[in-house]
């Protein structure tokens, strides 16, 4: 049995010319060109994918900064409504408070002040008389609603 023995050439499966010298090296030159020109665009993709890569970085750092100045303002907003709340109720409080007092005043007046002791203190301790008939004055307002006093009253 015979063997065959099968080469591949990269040209393609012709016989190849001898070329002179001077060929190979341009053939040479061209595919260093060809390297060279390669290791361009791809230092050049390399640049631009670093150049998005840096974009896209920034663009993170921003949003980053963004949503914690956006989260400091709202728990800054929301402790300013927390001590409001706070200072509403101290107030209500306060308020509640003094109402209670004034109540407590107004209930402690009505008792000490009722009519019949008023009129029984000026008659009896203080001395105090009615007036007659006749040291009485009355005056007649037209339509206004406070009256100048000129003179003494007799």
């Amino acid at each position: 049995m015979a063997k065959y023995q099968t080469i591949y050439i990269e040209e393609g499966n012709t016989v190849r010319k001898l070329q002179p010298e001077v060929e190979y090296e341009e053939i040479r030159r061209k595919r260093i060109q060809e390297d060279e020109r390669r290791k361009r665009e791809r230092r050049r993709a390399k640049q631009l994918r670093q150049r998005k890569k840096k974009l896209y970085s920034i663009y993170a750092t921003m949003a980053i900064v963004f949503c914690v100045c956006f989260f400091v303002g709202y728990i800054y907003l929301q402790t300013q409504v927390n001590e409001r709340t706070d200072s509403i109720a101290k107030l209500e409080t306060q308020i509640s408070a003094i109402k209670a007092d004034n109540g407590a005043t107004e209930a402690r007046i009505n008792t000490a002040a009722n009519l019949a002791n008023v009129r029984n203190t000026a008659l009896n301790e203080l001395g105090m008389v009615y007036a007659n008939a006749d040291q009485i004055v009355y005056y007649d307002m037209e339509t206004s609603d406070y009256m100048n006093q000129y003179n003494k009253i007799p």
